[in-house]
């Protein structure tokens, strides 16, 4: 009797462990993909204003000159 108790909870420990390997595995799936990592050939621009890197798909353009937001290219639009 003893030997099948010993059994079962073996089953259930390793059940759990296998359990908590998946959620581990599958949690730093998500991570991977909400992390927002760049790829190797996402272009960097320059904001005229402040000096700041931006992704290109991430700045505001205006006349070939890159800006990191809306306001800093309305300050350097005003100032010239």
């Amino acid at each position: 009797m003893s030997r099948i108790i010993f059994i079962l909870v073996l089953l259930v420990v390793g059940f759990l462990l296998l359990k908590s390997w998946q959620r581990k595995q599958s949690l730093g799936e998500q991570h991977k993909k909400t992390t927002g990592k760049m790829t190797n050939n996402t272009r960097m621009v320059r904001c005229l204003q402040c000096g700041l890197h931006v992704p290109e798909h991430e700045a505001i353009s205006q006349g070939g000159k890159h800006f990191c937001s809306l306001e800093h290219a309305k300050l350097h639009l005003t100032k010239n």
